[in-house]
């Protein structure tokens, strides 16, 4: 009967061990996808920024040097 107690002290805490590994493994998919997401669609912006630019939209042109700044120029 001890031997029985033993193994389920230990499944339950090795349950517990991988629903933590779990939840934090997801938290940091999560950051990672906002970040991917956040370029993504930024990426996605440029284009119509660079027109506007073109057309003599001031704020065209200081949307894209901030994209420089913060390092999203390529």
């Amino acid at each position: 009967m001890q031997n029985s107690t033993n193994k389920q002290d230990t499944l339950a805490a090795i349950n517990a061990l991988v629903e933590i590994a779990y939840d934090q493994g997801f938290a940091n998919g999560h950051g990672v996808g906002n970040q991917v997401g956040f370029v993504a669609g930024v990426m996605s912006l440029k284009a119509a920024l660079a027109c506007g630019l073109r057309h003599g939209s001031p704020e065209c042109g200081k949307a894209l040097e901030s994209l420089k700044r913060i390092g999203i120029d390529e």
